[in-house]
């Protein structure tokens, strides 16, 4: 199960990479289109939008598996080490909790808007719910994995290193 969130999780940061480029190419495309051409196309905006979505769900995911986001953690290095064990286990157990939530509320909004169209794109209005819905289900997959973990005395995912040697 670790290999396929492995899998998963760089899956979630290669989707977030390649929206980035690409809501940049768009946003400077809209950029140049608004002061050279004189004529912004309509759909740039609203696609480069929907783009940051994506952005933030590879992030937000990728983040919790790795447990890269920023977090409290003076508060729990200074508590007795079964103390800090409890915390970061109920913390864990947040994270899984509102990326459940997430799932839930973004699936009920994305049903709720998909029957409307987005006007410059032409796409169901539920589309701009799916970076949450995935987001959420990644988040609460990754919670579970580090709560199994903890539970059984296994190493946590680490972040990944960004350095190139030199």
């Amino acid at each position: 199960m670790s290999r396929f969130l492995h899998r998963a999780c760089t899956a979630a940061r290669w989707l977030g990479g390649v929206a980035l480029v690409v809501m940049v190419v768009i946003v400077a495309w809209a950029v140049f289109g608004r002061f050279v051409l004189n004529d912004t196309p309509a759909w740039a905006e609203q696609v480069a939008m929907l783009l940051l979505g994506w952005v933030i769900l590879g992030a937000a995911a990728a983040g919790v598996r790795e447990n890269t986001h920023m977090g409290f953690d003076i508060l729990r290095n200074s508590l007795p080490a079964p103390v800090a064990a409890i915390f970061a286990l109920l913390s864990d157990a947040v994270v899984a909790g509102f990326g459940a939530c997430m799932v839930w509320f973004g699936t009920e909004l994305a049903a709720g808007v998909w029957d409307a169209t987005l006007p410059t794109t032409g796409l169901p209005g539920g589309v701009e719910y799916l970076p949450m819905v995935l987001g959420g289900a990644l988040i609460t997959a990754f919670g579970a994995e580090r709560i199994h973990c903890r539970l059984r005395g296994l190493p946590l995912p680490e972040p990944r290193q960004h350095l190139v040697d030199g």
